[in-house]
């Protein structure tokens, strides 16, 4: 074993951390069995138990402090191909999952019912993917107690570590890669991450950047600790309040009154919505124009170049039709959970290939989509978002080995 990399599922079967008693485990392929006391003391808070490394599958199997037990698909910078469909289910629809899963009698609409319990034996057998974002975690906050154990353990266990990547990141991803194409210059690597993955805390704009890490003891250490580190954030019982959105709500509604006081041709009021977005985050130009080493100076002189590139990018295209929208509605009153529904839902419709919103914005992001001769993946319902995967013959890994036993 001379010429195999110490880090291998050719020298190891599987590395066991027991964070209750801070040992780890480690099993050989030769069936060594090497035992230790962990360098540094467990977090505190941390509600995960016990987490194995599976070599040969490459999988990470958390065990919590309750004794339940989830498994997910371990982070490779090689494979990073997640060869399903991607579903992305805003927070009340994951809910419907949770309690599919714990008590179905709590989900009241019956045609739902059925759709999650479909859509978790989609999950369960590799049919289709289910990623977290930090947005369930900021929403499943205000949760305590045994609901919010049993709904971030039925979330973590559908999702199998698999992440949407932070919004804020994508979007300047999306903006390097736009100012990157349109200047000749070429494309950072960091710009074409993908969006749907298993990458250690990419559903944080401000976490580790996993892909740039060339140490691969520090690496398997991070893909070892992921799976409890969001597990203990979904299920830590503890409840917290949610941030101050509050001068958003204000800046926004500002803009929505505005113009409803103004009597402009239409074509003008889509113009200057769009100003105003861009006009607010002028700071996401800015910051991706420095990263690819070009002057952003040619947008901010040329705002009609501006508004056509931004229809090259999948996600800020949706969110900028959204703000768009709701700018030019004088009906509109903004709301704190706006923020969040907006972002991860344009987001999420630019990447994965279904997506059950909440019914606001939901609808708003079909209309566009329709708007755009671009049959929606966006569904306000679980029924709707299970029509659609029958229609296109998603199926579990079961059903698919059973139709070709037939054939």
């Amino acid at each position: 074993m001379a010429d195999v990399p110490v880090l291998s599922a050719d020298r190891f079967q599987h590395w066991a951390v027991d964070f209750v008693r801070n040992e780890y485990v480690v099993v050989t392929t030769d069936g060594q069995r090497l035992a230790g006391t962990l360098p540094t003391t467990a977090w505190p808070d941390n509600q995960v138990a016990q987490s194995v490394f599976d070599w040969e599958h490459w999988w990470v199997i958390s065990t919590t402090r309750r004794g339940d037990t989830l498994v997910s698909e371990a982070y490779s910078p090689i494979s990073t191909d997640k060869g399903r469909p991607a579903v992305y289910l805003d927070q009340n629809h994951w809910s419907k999952l949770a309690w599919a899963m714990v008590d179905p009698r709590k989900v009241a609409n019956k045609d739902e019912l059925t759709a999650a319990m479909r859509i978790i034996e989609l999950a369960t057998d590799a049919g289709i993917v289910l990623p977290l974002s930090s947005a369930h975690l900021t929403e499943t906050y205000p949760l305590h107690g045994d609901r919010r154990y049993n709904l971030g353990l039925a979330m973590a266990k559908l999702a199998g570590g698999w992440e949407l990547r932070s919004p804020m990141t994508v979007w300047d991803n999306e903006v390097a890669m736009m100012l990157a194409t349109h200047e000749d210059a070429p494309l950072p690597a960091f710009s074409q991450l993908p969006v749907v993955t298993t990458e250690p805390q990419a559903f944080l704009a401000n976490g580790v950047r996993a892909y740039e890490i060339d140490n691969d003891w520090d690496l398997f250490q991070l893909v070892l600790s992921e799976p409890s580190t969001t597990l203990s954030c979904l299920i830590d019982t503890t409840a917290e309040a949610k941030g101050d959105v509050s001068a958003w709500v204000q800046r926004n509604q500002e803009i929505t009154d505005y113009f409803a006081g103004q009597r402009l041709p239409d074509t003008d009021r889509r113009k200057q919505a769009a100003g105003f977005f861009w006009t607010d985050n002028i700071q996401v130009l800015a910051k991706a124009a420095a990263r690819v080493g070009v002057a952003p100076t040619s947008f901010a002189q040329d705002s009609k170049e501006l508004l056509h590139q931004t229809e090259t990018m999948p996600f800020v295209s949706n969110l900028s039709a959204l703000f768009r929208l709701r700018y030019l509605d004088r009906q509109n009153r903004w709301k704190g959970n706006d923020l969040i529904d907006m972002m991860y839902l344009s987001c999420a419709a630019g990447y994965c290939d279904y997506v059950a919103a909440e019914r606001h914005t939901g609808t708003q992001l079909r209309q566009i989509m329709k708007s755009k001769g671009v049959t929606p993946n966006v569904f306000i319902t679980l029924a709707d978002l299970v029509e659609a995967l029958d229609r296109d013959g998603v199926k579990t890994v079961a059903e698919g080995a059973s139709d070709s036993n037939r054939q």
